[in-house]
């Protein structure tokens, strides 16, 4: 399919509330989130992103993402398929925990040849000038007109190619060297200054220019990736909170706890028992 063949079909445009930390969950079709309030963070695809008020989020179907709230969170959603395929289907579909031993949810997604977001994700940081346009699409959706369906379409298929024509926050190579390097090192004692002199630059330098292709400074990207691997680890195995803790970069058991309340809600003994009991 190619983005002339855009035609899509949307099940949900609403404004709604995020009040905690959910995920990874795995969603069956598109999905684009408006930050109107309050503030959480997304991770998706090893990479983190601020969610603020103006931010843009876009994701495609069959994508994995966890969402960590850390004020409640406002946001405009909107669900839809890139094309009319299964308009048979009108209600939404919900996000399904990945944990969860539930039914494989349907396929769905077409690809787009050549589309240089749409197969993937997008994470615009001001995307404020999109606002109008987004709130009229739910609008339509809401006040279901005549060929309420048909109008909302034509005008997110005009929404999603004004976004092709956006600056994208995307990270340059040294940013994603050193996204990478910390992925595969987050057990080590890793240093904004020895991360920098991996790059060849300064580190005042470097953080600036993380910051600005990811939305999170070196320490909260480090933070946030141990923190989501040691969560996996909790729900995954029976290693002890302790061994997890080492096993993640962490020097002490209460700076890991305190951390990982802050990032879930849960402290780390809470999250095994609270996720353990409802899957």
């Amino acid at each position: 399919m190619q983005l002339f063949d855009l035609n899509p079909h949307i099940r949900f445009a609403s404004q709604i509330s995020c009040r905690k930390t959910y995920g990874p969950v795995k969603v069956a079709d598109c999905r684009i989130f408006y930050i109107v309030g309050g503030k959480a963070s997304i991770f998706i695809k090893n990479q983190h992103y601020e969610l603020q008020p103006g931010a843009l989020f876009y994701c495609c179907g069959q994508s994995v993402y966890h969402i960590n709230v850390a004020e409640p969170l406002s946001l405009i959603s909107i669900n839809f398929d890139l094309t009319q395929s299964q308009n048979c289907r009108t209600r939404p579909f919900s996000p399904v925990s990945i944990q969860a031993n539930l039914p494989e949810m349907p396929v769905i997604f077409d690809p787009v040849d050549n589309s240089d977001f749409l197969n993937s994700h997008l994470f615009l940081a001001d995307a404020s000038s999109f606002c109008r346009q987004i709130k009229q699409i739910c609008s339509e959706y809401a006040e279901a007109a005549p060929l309420f369906r048909e109008m909302c379409s034509s005008m997110l298929k005009e929404l999603l190619l004004k976004l092709h024509r956006a600056p994208k926050t995307t990270a340059p190579s040294t940013v994603e060297f050193i996204m990478k390097y910390i992925e595969e090192n987050y057990e080590k004692h890793l240093t904004n200054k020895e991360l920098a002199s991996l790059a060849g630059y300064h580190e005042y330098y470097l953080n600036r220019l993380f910051l600005a292709a990811t939305g999170v400074n070196l320490h909260s990207y480090l933070l946030k990736v141990r923190l989501n691997r040691a969560a996996y680890l909790i729900l995954n195995t029976d290693l002890s909170l302790q061994e997890i803790q080492a096993m993640v970069g962490f020097n002490s058991y209460p700076h890991f706890s305190s951390s990982f309340k802050q990032q879930f809600g849960f402290s780390p003994a809470q999250y095994r028992r609270g996720l353990k009991n409802r899957i």
